[in-house]
């Protein structure tokens, strides 16, 4: 089986260490006027900020070491290993920026951790159409956008849980990666 998956929020806990990260941008660099809704997605409805703000503050986060330094989501270091072993196919589909120092960062973390994979495709927008055109079987990512495109393109899908999608009920959510590795084994 091919399995298509997001990196951040689906195997790395990713949002919350941004936005601890966000917050010192913002003291440090920006206005400093904190949340405008702590509970937003964008970072434009979060804070009191410009798409240049954004933009600036994405690229420090990518010039430093955050992407090293996040940790592991659900026991993905332990369950994707696994579905390697046992023959299935890993690519991790992300949306991080493809740039020299974010896919070393990134390359650099899934070893660190132990996840191996076959493929690594950054600055992946269009994701249920790269997951068609790669003939993935199963795709898992925490964006519900991400997953109805992918379902669009008749792609089996799974919702990783996370607080920005708590209330989606319409996917097949998943919360933990023994429930992703049990689907894929087909254990009930």
């Amino acid at each position: 089986m091919r399995i298509g998956i997001d990196i951040d929020d689906t195997i790395s806990k990713t949002n919350e260490k941004l936005i601890v990260e966000a917050l010192k941008y913002d003291k440090e660099h920006v206005r400093g006027k904190g949340f405008k809704n702590k509970n937003a997605y964008s970072f434009m409805e979060m804070f009191y900020w410009t798409v240049m703000d954004v933009d600036q503050f994405l690229d420090s986060v990518r010039n430093s070491k955050f992407f090293l330094e996040l940790e592991v989501k659900g026991e993905a270091d332990k369950y994707i290993p696994k579905l390697y072993e046992e023959g299935h196919e890993i690519y991790f589909i992300t949306k991080r920026k493809d740039c020299f120092k974010v896919k070393r960062s990134t390359k650099k973390w899934l070893k660190n951790h132990g996840i191996p994979f076959h493929k690594l495709f950054l600055s992946s927008s269009k994701k249920g159409q790269l997951c068609n055109d790669l003939n993935i079987d199963l795709f898992i990512d925490n964006d519900i956008k991400n997953i109805y495109d992918a379902l669009d393109f008749g792609i089996d899908s799974l919702l990783m849980g996370d607080e920005y999608n708590k209330d989606e009920t319409e996917l097949r959510r998943v919360e933990s990666w023994q429930e992703i590795y049990n689907y894929v084994s087909g254990v009930k």
